[in-house]
């Protein structure tokens, strides 16, 4: 006899019995395998009955019909630990995820075909979704409560009143997940305005709301009571941290009794509450999102989000305010606030030796290369994440100056004329000012755009990264007047660096200062398996490698300064390698800390467009 699963209006039932459903975020993309059961436990011990994760599809699709189930994408493993630790879990298929996190979790590939209307019932869209889908829904049917599995409940898109009203495609995809045996209830959440709920969800569906864990929010209960008055109430994400953005001033909230009074709000009128995040995690490598309100923001490496369980997997005091709330309500005795034995290490100096310059190894890191007169996007080079460079050659044609124009710019330029580095242009900018003079034997112009992370949220996720538009110039005579000029510029080579492998790189025995973007390598030694943080203070913007995996961006202007480095990626000796912008640090040093800085104040000597120009 199958089991099952069945919602109604005072919770949730298994095999016809009520089960206590209280759950948490924690996406296993965000933290490597070998951490996962030390979350899942701290998550089974604090109350929680199950665990909710998104599905990442551009995680485990990244090229269209190539499929990625291993390491940190290993999702049968981490149900199967879930399972384990004795966890439910609410598996937010979607495909939409938001979370934060690149293209909202869509394969950038998508953006190929410009005519296609993404997340609708468009069969451009469709057709793609449905052959993963195909592979995911038999990945996880087996993982199902009705199979014998942790899986009670199926999320169907995310948020999706925040973005369309395509009714017609969310009936598609639950049709799809049910043709595919997907036999467990289907959930959605949304922002709170009734609009959202009513354009981003099916009523048949358990539908909840988004929104920060405050007694002053409760009141959105009320309106959800009125369009759901046949199901128990759910708080789809109840936000008890928040998200970091760089160049911006995050602090860790210390009054955390006022998520204590939601959640024993929320318990005493029987709403299903879901926390967001509960552990915190790492947008490893080019994963973190951004968001454009009104102008263009990118998230960072961290997502520690001010979680209950923090990026490297230790309670927090929110942690425990929030498990005593828990414990009263379910009659257990108040038990101590101890945190688990954990080590964590430090390195006092780890010494960069040997340094490789970017152009003089492109043939090492170039993944596809286009001449071309008309400036190409990533997309278009058949590219997702890191960097693209554009050069041309400019003819002499007079002394004049030329003021540098980069239109349709995503997202962040640094310009290089004859080899020498002239500044940084930005998206969303408008008062930049880059002017040069042409050598009269011709100069050659580089243009080198970094792929901050695409928009995540809202209509603004058609983010093509790179030029997506025109390289052109304002041309000053010397009198100081400009000359009638429409003219686009021609003439590239274009050349995609994602990065995906260092392997190649010709390291050379001589640490050079330089203006122009370099790598830098050193070895260290280090206890195998235990975790550590790197701190970047004195390095510039750029990226870190340790043993070849990437662990993220670095950028000074904070609020961020150290990277995450999992203990499982270290070994007794390892090799860091640096991608380092703009200028490194003088003494060519990093140091490696027991404790995060993530919540560092910006500098305040400079405002906040001046660290953007960095």
């Amino acid at each position: 006899m199958r089991n099952s699963v069945e919602v109604r209006k005072d919770g949730l039932y298994l095999n016809n019995q009520k089960f206590f459903l209280i759950s948490g975020d924690f996406h296993y993309f965000r933290t490597v395998p070998e951490g996962w059961e030390r979350r899942l436990k701290l998550m089974k011990d604090f109350g929680l009955t199950a665990v909710t994760t998104y599905v990442a599809w551009n995680l485990h699709e990244p090229k269209r019909g190539e499929y990625c189930f291993d390491g940190i994408a290993d999702l049968v493993h981490f149900l199967e630990l879930a399972d384990q630790v004795g966890l439910k879990v609410v598996l937010r298929c979607s495909p939409y995820m938001c979370a934060e996190w690149e293209f909202g979790g869509l394969p950038s590939w998508l953006l190929k075909d410009r005519t296609m209307a993404l997340r609708s019932s468009d069969a451009a869209y469709m057709e793609p979704l449905n052959e993963y889908n195909r592979v995911l829904c038999e990945l996880i049917r087996p993982y199902l409560f009705t199979n014998g599995g942790p899986i009670v409940l199926v999320g169907v898109e995310n948020e999706y009143g925040s973005f369309g009203d395509d009714r017609k495609y969310l009936e598609m995809l639950r049709d799809f997940y049910r043709n595919a045996g997907i036999d467990v209830p289907m959930i959605s959440a949304n922002g709170s305005p009734g609009f959202k709920y009513l354009n981003g969800t099916l009523q048949e569906n358990w539908n909840g709301i988004d929104f920060q864990a405050v007694p002053g929010n409760l009141y959105h209960l009320d309106d959800l009571a009125a369009m759901q008055p046949e199901k128990q109430l759910m708080v789809g994400e109840a936000w008890v941290g928040n998200m970091h953005f760089w160049g911006k001033q995050f602090s860790r909230n210390t009054n955390i009794e006022k998520y204590a009074a939601f959640l024993k709000a929320a318990l005493d009128r029987n709403v299903y509450v879901n926390f967001y995040m509960f552990c915190g995690g790492t947008n490893f490598g080019f994963y973190n999102g951004a968001l454009k309100r009104p102008d263009y923001i990118a998230l960072p490496t961290t997502y520690d989000y001010d979680a209950p369980i923090s990026e490297e997997g230790l309670p927090t005091p929110k942690y425990f305010a929030l498990r005593d709330v828990l414990d009263e309500y379910l009659g257990k005795e108040k038990r101590p606030h101890v945190m688990p034995d954990f080590e964590i290490q430090s390195v006092e100096k780890i010494i960069l030796t040997e340094s490789a310059k970017l152009f003089d190894n492109l043939n090492s890191v170039v993944s596809n290369t286009r001449k071309t007169n008309k400036v190409l996007c990533m997309e278009d080079m058949d590219q997702d994440y890191g960097f693209i460079r554009y050069t041309t050659h400019l003819r002499y044609t007079g002394d004049y100056k030329y003021h540098l124009k980069i239109d349709g710019l995503a997202d962040r330029a640094t310009i290089y004329l004859d080899g020498k580095y002239l500044g940084t242009y930005l998206r969303d900018h408008d008062d930049q000012n880059i002017v040069f003079q042409v050598a009269a034997c011709g100069s050659d112009l580089s243009i080198l755009v970094e792929n901050m992370g695409r928009i995540n949220y809202g209509y603004n996720m058609y983010d093509y990264k790179g030029i997506n538009g025109c390289v052109r110039f304002e041309i000053e005579c010397s009198d100081g007047s400009f000359l009638y000029n429409y003219a686009n510029c021609m003439g590239f080579t274009i050349e995609s660096i994602p990065l995906k492998s260092l392997a190649g790189l010709n390291y050379q025995k001589e640490m050079v200062m330089t203006d122009v973007p370099c790598f830098y390598q050193g070895t260290f030694a280090a206890k195998p398996g235990v975790d550590t943080f790197l701190d970047m203070d004195g390095w510039k913007k750029g990226v870190v490698w340790v043993n070849g995996m990437n662990l993220g961006r670095y950028w000074e202007i904070g609020p961020q300064r150290t990277l995450y480095v999992p203990g499982t990626v270290l070994k007794e000796e390892n090799v860091i390698e640096i991608l380092e912008l703009h200028r490194p640090k003088a003494d060519f040093c990093v140091a490696a800390l027991d404790h995060c800085l993530i919540c560092e104040n910006i500098r305040a000597e400079k405002d906040e467009k001046e660290f953007l120009l960095l």
